[in-house]
């Protein structure tokens, strides 16, 4: 149980920054919950018409994290019917640094789950290159190397 009261604070805490930087958020966590028909992120952000749908996790910087299918799964779904873009949001633990992973570059394991390794979050988007996106400063495609 404390593991997830320390993932919803995670969530809580990225909920206000997105907040404070001018988006209109929702959170709404689903992990462990009964509703099984109806899929949705950990947190929906909006601003200026352009939707985030974001899957949150955390990571020590070291460890890699493996996400299961279905919640990519879900995240896809939902972007599909919002017209939004999907992010994983990484929360790197002692550096409290934000990541955003888009799920299209995510890698699959052969276990048919989803991993995010050191690698990976360096080649990931920083909040402050998300809220340049949403600003119209910016393109996905111009922060990919």
């Amino acid at each position: 149980m404390r593991n997830r009261r320390i993932g919803f604070a995670h969530e809580r805490e990225l909920a206000v920054k997105l907040w404070r930087k001018g988006f209109a958020v929702i959170r709404a966590p689903a992990s462990g919950s009964k509703t099984k028909r109806i899929v949705y992120p950990d947190i929906v952000a909006i601003k200026n018409g352009y939707v985030l749908a974001i899957e949150v996790k955390t990571t020590h910087g070291e460890k890699p994290i493996y996400i299961p299918a279905h919640q990519v799964q879900k995240l896809k779904e939902f972007i599909k019917r919002s017209g939004g873009e999907g992010f994983i949001a990484v929360k790197i633990i002692g550096s409290g640094e934000w990541r955003f992973l888009k799920i299209d570059n995510l890698v699959k394991t052969r276990r048919n789950n989803y991993k995010v390794d050191k690698e990976l979050l360096t080649k990931s988007y920083r909040l402050s290159d998300l809220i340049a996106i949403v600003a119209g400063n910016k393109r996905l495609d111009d922060y990919l190397d």
